[in-house]
């Protein structure tokens, strides 16, 4: 060997480990306090670990292997520290749909901890519903980078069991075991409904993302569960259908109240929800038109404003006889349900469409179009047209409003159709998938 390599390479020294059985090389260099610190970083990892572990075992057991009686289960299970991010429950939609469930959980009872995350204006109007929910303010508004980092790093400190994330855009990143709800993949499905195609890229990527990462994916109609499965590319196992509900009391002895509604003597047909291009307001001007040739004395009640809807009212000469009652409280939308001749909802999408549910909850019949999941909602609650035609929407209107009979008739399954969507079914359906999200085994 050269004298410089000779100089330069020294065997290591070797101490004897425990019993003698192996030599374990001792490197020079090594400083006792970063070893020290990587040693009980390691070691808490491992603790963790087996806790999780222990913890997923408990649960295991106490689930068995087969899905007879939740209500065993939910009382033999191990108890649970639940976040649920709620920066969306005022919005429509998705906000209904968290208040709903929110309520359910609540009245479920049951030993779980839940840890509700609400934006920071939002703090004065929520108020935990029992004693087993507490309030993470988050900073962090949905769709925005912030979601990303910000909400990550408070969930992360919250030490939750499980998060549940009701949307697509969920964190990327994350260790806390994940159930995200996905209502539906119009983002995805229309990239003209995007504010623009970066939005479109990102939506995908997003949605694409939060399935992987989810233990467990719910989806809110039977329609969405096979769009997942088809365009995100999930195992059918992985993807639970927990249907919308209405809240307790729902419709239960409501009269017929439209005193938000000017000329309430006169029989109106009702549209709820927003103004998007895929809800079709455009086509259901044109349809009412129709009607108003064929049957006067009627008017079109819209939620919303009348903003971006005047060349249309005007081309079809539309005046007075449309009414926009702006932003209506959910609580004064039973009695205008009600007091509706129906409920006109032509969309060309829908994950679900909670406003024919509501309105069939109170007794009133629904017109919708034959699209994505309405029909299977409506059921035979309603009257369900071909989607994006005029003549049959039009002329389903005039049968809801020449015969009583007909309506009546329709009124009484709209109610029973409605009690198919229960807040017990969607608490439980979504406990459920806590449970099999911490055990690990998302497709039992």
């Amino acid at each position: 060997m050269h004298p410089v390599c000779r100089k330069r390479f020294r065997p290591r020294p070797y101490c004897r480990g425990a019993g003698g059985a192996r030599h374990q090389r001792v490197q020079r260099n090594e400083r006792p306090g970063r070893v020290g610190a990587a040693r009980l970083l390691g070691r808490h990892r491992a603790q963790a670990h087996r806790m999780r572990s222990l913890r997923a075992d408990l649960l295991r057991s106490s689930l068995g292997h087969g899905r007879a009686g939740f209500g065993h289960r939910l009382r033999g299970a191990a108890k649970m520290r639940i976040g649920i991010d709620a920066r969306m429950l005022f919005m429509s939609g998705i906000g209904t749909y968290l208040k709903n469930l929110i309520e359910g959980l609540c009245r479920l009872g049951g030993g779980n901890e839940y840890v509700v995350f609400i934006q920071d204006a939002d703090r004065e109007r929520f108020q935990p519903p029992g004693e087993k929910f507490s309030v993470a303010l988050s900073g962090a508004a949905p769709y925005s980078l912030g979601e990303q980092v910000g909400l990550m790093r408070a969930v992360k400190a919250q030490r939750l069991d499980v998060i549940h994330h009701p949307h697509y855009a969920a964190p990327i990143f994350g260790r806390t075991p994940m159930v995200a709800t996905i209502h539906d993949l119009i983002h995805q499905l229309f990239p003209e409904l995007c504010p623009s195609w970066m939005a479109w890229r990102v939506s995908r990527l997003l949605a694409r993302r939060t399935a992987g990462r989810a233990r467990v994916l719910l989806t809110v109609s039977e329609h969405s569960r096979r769009d997942i499965i088809r365009h995100l590319g999930v195992a059918p196992d992985k993807v639970r259908l927990t249907y919308n509900a209405l809240p307790p009391g729902w419709g239960e002895k409501v009269p017929p109240s439209a005193a938000a509604v000017q000329g309430a003597e006169t029989p109106y047909f009702l549209y709820v929800g927003n103004h998007k291009a895929h809800k079709n307001i455009p086509l259901l001007l044109e349809a009412f038109a129709g009607v108003r040739k064929r049957a006067g004395g009627v008017r079109l009640v819209l939620t919303g404003e009348r903003a971006g809807l005047e060349g249309d009212l005007a081309r079809l000469g539309l005046g007075s006889e449309v009414e926009f009652l702006g932003e209506v409280s959910h609580q004064s939308l039973p009695g205008i349900y009600a007091a509706a001749r129906a409920l006109v909802f032509p969309s060309r999408y829908e994950g679900f469409g909670y406003p024919p549910l509501e309105a069939m909850g109170c007794g009133t019949p629904v017109i919708v179009s034959d699209a994505a999941s309405l029909p299977e909602v409506v059921g035979d609650g309603g009257i369900v047209v071909p989607e994006g035609r005029m003549e049959p929407l039009r002329d389903g209107m005039v049968r809801l409003l020449e015969d009583d009979g007909l309506r009546n008739d329709l009124s009484g399954k709209a109610r029973r159709q409605a009690e198919k969507f229960s807040w017990r079914a969607l608490a439980e359906g979504t406990l459920e998938a806590y449970e099999q999200a911490l055990s690990g085994n998302p497709g039992a």
